[in-house]
């Protein structure tokens, strides 16, 4: 079971109770009036945004008692100012949209070419148990503009890691994207859930596990305005979603860890993710020189993510494929290339 800190979800629209369209939809009236906005004011902010959100249309979508649209659904939802939470929203909305599906057994998945016990971890730290599920695909990635693919490193003043004043930064939906993240030098395993290699800590960290393996958390990357991004992780077991996280204290820290609490702006939660050449990226912490990377360089099973001063080294650079979100570890399209200055 993962615990949810109350003080962080008392107060706002939880979408994962909803049990059905009937119930999603009333959320979304609930929703609407937390925010406080008439349809007019909703519309408005909307156009803010750079969205057409009209009046009439969010009226029926309140009125029918359906499941939205996946593109309408995500203007509506950051219009009513609980953006933070795209990704919760998107997801309930593909679980309710193939309910009984997901009792089916998973398809086989897509293959790629070639001490004493530390105490358990604060309520803060969750446990994801794995297990084979077969989740929705996800619907809002076509739907949606595309995220600016040039954005300014803020404050970064390394000189060691050879990257351009400007660096490119990873093309996305402005809804956000299911994705799967693998080490540049290993690209048959993926970035997901594991335990620290010493087996002194109990939860869940971020480590290497081979993209064949059916099990795991789903991944989606969330923008942050323009140039910045969290990574969540859905656990397949009641699909609450968490913001991987950056341990800064104690025996993990540097590693990534799964917590339930996403705080907006904070820093150990958001990736600057830089194109760093061909189809490879770097995962920044924004307004520093440091990059997340592989314990020891490794790149082998179960080695754990962690943050460590930015280096030209392979370690630190990673694919991002977008995937169709049925199965976290199946890529649906690729990310263009990009070419820098352009």
């Amino acid at each position: 079971m993962i615990h949810q800190d109350e003080s962080v979800s008392r107060d706002r629209i939880r979408p994962e109770s909803a049990q059905d369209a009937e119930e999603f939809s009333a959320l979304l009236r609930s929703l609407k009036k937390n925010s406080g906005r008439t349809l007019r004011q909703l519309e408005e902010q909307a156009a803010i945004q750079g969205a057409v959100l009209p009046r009439s249309t969010v009226a029926d979508m309140l009125r029918r008692g359906a499941l939205p649209r996946p593109e309408l659904l995500a203007v509506f939802v950051r219009a009513c100012g609980d953006g933070q939470y795209l990704a919760e929203w998107l997801s309930v909305r593909e679980r309710l949209a193939v309910g009984p599906h997901l009792d089916q057994a998973p398809a086989a998945p897509a293959t790629e070419p070639d001490a004493d016990p530390i105490p358990h971890g604060t309520e803060r730290r969750r446990t994801w148990v794995i297990t084979a599920v077969l989740t929705a695909v996800a619907a809002a990635v076509a739907a949606v503009a595309w995220w600016p693919r040039t954005g300014i490193d803020r404050g970064v003043t390394s000189t060691s890691v050879d990257t351009p004043v400007h660096p490119e930064v990873l093309p996305l939906p402005s809804a956000g994207s299911w994705v799967r993240i693998r080490p540049a030098k290993a690209p048959d395993l993926c970035l997901t859930e594991g335990r620290e290699h010493t087996g002194r800590y109990d939860s869940a960290v971020a480590v290497l596990r081979p993209c064949a393996e059916p099990a795991g958390p789903r991944v989606f990357l969330q923008p942050d305005g323009t140039e910045l991004a969290t990574i969540k992780w859905e656990s397949p077991i009641n699909h609450v979603m968490g913001c991987l996280t950056v341990v800064e204290t104690g025996f993990i820290n540097d590693m990534l860890e799964p917590q339930d609490n996403c705080i907006a702006g904070k820093s150990g939660q958001l990736f600057h993710i830089e194109h760093v050449g061909d189809r490879h990226y770097r995962l920044r912490t924004p307004g520093s020189d440091l990059c997340i990377g592989l314990r020891e360089n490794l790149t082998v099973v179960d080695t754990e993510a962690l943050r460590q001063p930015c280096a030209p080294q392979p370690d630190q650079e990673f694919l991002i494929d977008l995937t169709s979100g049925d199965q976290p570890n199946r890529p649906a399209v690729r990310l263009p290339q990009l070419q820098h200055g352009k």
